[in-house]
């Protein structure tokens, strides 16, 4: 921003911009279907477990695992149908097999 020649100094200013997912982690989200059809043919409804350079998500019916790259995010960008406010956490106690 100035520059002092005499002394040999200068004030620099800069900026930075970082441009933040509105998703977090234990959100609930409905993928494009787009997307869920290049990621292997998963359901629509993922949960959200970690957001990093990634984000990623969990099948909730088959419990698959993925990654989607923040360029990927960017182009498809879903948001959250519920938070993690909004989730009930359950304690399974036991399992019963059905005659099919």
């Amino acid at each position: 921003m100035s520059h002092d020649p005499r002394a040999n100094t200068a004030l620099n200013k800069y900026t930075s911009i970082c441009e933040l997912a509105p998703i977090c982690r234990d959100d609930l989200v409905i993928l494009p279907k787009s997307l869920s059809k290049s990621l292997g043919g998963i359901g629509p409804l993922v949960l959200v477990y970690k957001v990093t350079q990634f984000v990623h998500i969990v099948d909730i019916h088959t419990m698959r695992t993925h990654e989607i790259a923040s360029s990927i995010y960017w182009e498809h960008l879903f948001k959250a149908v519920a938070g993690r406010e909004r989730l009930t956490e359950f304690l399974i106690l036991s399992v019963e097999e059905l005659d099919a």
